[in-house]
């Protein structure tokens, strides 16, 4: 009996992190950055390129801020849909930002933040991208 309990558990737990695991990435996300990627080195001008759900902008934009590990601002600006973006599914983006007050070899991260003209907390999102500069 306990072996079969144990088969049945076993069987279990594999079903589960199969299921957490092999579960499409798109299901869970609504943005997908392509440029920078995680612990890019960068310089001026920063090219920022992804694909985001349509909900994220608003007028076809949505804001980018560059920060220095201290969370000084380096950089702002805005990111634009590259098709229709008053839908659901995935819009290309893209954007480029303009610096010069950075520590060379320093790091500093991207923030990606959703167009939340409501305010309401409930519909902030947003995605940090560490970085270091060149």
């Amino acid at each position: 009996m306990k072996i079969i309990i144990s088969v049945i558990l076993a069987i279990l737990l594999i079903a589960g992190l199969a299921f957490f695991y092999l579960k499409p990435i798109e299901e869970e996300s609504t943005i997908a950055v392509v440029s920078p990627i995680k612990d890019s080195e960068i310089s001026s001008p920063l090219s920022i390129s992804g694909r985001a759900k349509g909900t994220w902008f608003f007028e076809g934009s949505f804001p980018v801020t560059l920060f220095d590990s201290n969370r000084n601002t380096i950089a702002e600006g805005h990111v634009t849909a590259q098709g229709e973006w008053m839908t659901e599914e995935f819009v290309p983006f893209l954007g480029t930002l303009q610096f010069n007050n950075f520590i060379k070899g320093s790091s500093g991260f991207l923030v990606l933040k959703k167009d939340n003209p409501s305010g309401l907390k409930e519909h902030d999102e947003s995605i940090e991208i560490p970085i270091m500069f060149k």
